[in-house]
């Protein structure tokens, strides 16, 4: 049995770790959302439709109280002394898309922190005591979060507050790289420019294609990768 907790998983690319991932009647799901009393329909299907098991559970990464009794929800879910394979941090906002280098405001960097770098560092640190060795820890970032690509013009200044959060993300991912060597895998992953409600209009990535790349090269990571930002075809991305 391999175990997975994946955040943010109501709509989107997270819906599609869940049904993808549900395929396999070895693998156990527990997927997180902001709030039970959402519309957890999509969700609530895939959980009917799974050959493995999944387990929906509350956690608001961007709410200290959700995430700090997250362990406790999980090893309900799961069980006591069942140990965690996989965490897939995907959970994210992306709001005031219009903000620049020159508009950013201050409450927008203090939103998009909160959720995109502070809400992944504490699931980790949270759930630290229940991983398996050498687990993988997966922090789905974004291309636009590269300082390398803003500077030499393959991604447009733009979206600033969530790109400086997916930067901010890459550094804590190395952070954690380095504290847990011999311990787990750790990545950034950007699952590409997918067609989500957060992508927009131009996007260009299939929602099933993003998630089954992102799933792949978890399958795939070894030791050395940790550490690595990767795009979700597998190629290795500039910091």
């Amino acid at each position: 049995m391999t175990v997975y907790v994946v955040t943010g998983t109501r709509t989107g690319i997270g819906l599609e770790y869940v049904r993808q991932l549900g395929r396999s009647k070895d693998n156990t799901i527990v997927a997180a959302v902001r709030n039970l009393q959402g519309d957890l329909a999509a969700l609530r299907a895939a959980q009917g439709a799974s050959e493995g098991t999944v387990h929906i559970i509350e956690c608001d990464v961007s709410s200290e109280s959700s995430v700090a009794g997250l362990a406790a929800r999980v090893e309900g879910a799961i069980g006591a002394g069942t140990q965690i394979d996989v965490i897939i941090n995907n959970a994210a906002i992306l709001q005031s898309p219009d903000q620049t280098g020159l508009t950013v405001t201050p409450d927008a960097i203090m939103s998009h922190m909160s959720t995109n770098l502070v809400g992944p560092a504490r699931v980790l640190q949270v759930l630290l005591p229940l991983l398996s060795p050498m687990a993988i820890v997966a922090n789905i970032s974004s291309g636009i979060g590269s300082l390398d690509m803003l500077s030499d013009g393959r991604i447009g200044a733009g979206v600033t507050p969530y790109s400086i959060s997916k930067a901010a993300l890459n550094m804590l991912t190395v952070h954690q790289a380095q504290n847990l060597k011999d311990k787990a895998i750790v990545v950034a992953i950007d699952p590409g420019h997918v067609k989500t409600e957060l992508g927009g209009p131009n996007a260009v990535v299939e929602i099933e294609d993003s998630a089954k790349g992102v799933l792949g090269v978890l399958g795939g990571l070894k030791r050395e990768d940790t550490g690595k930002f990767l795009l979700y075809k597998g190629t290795e991305l500039p910091w």
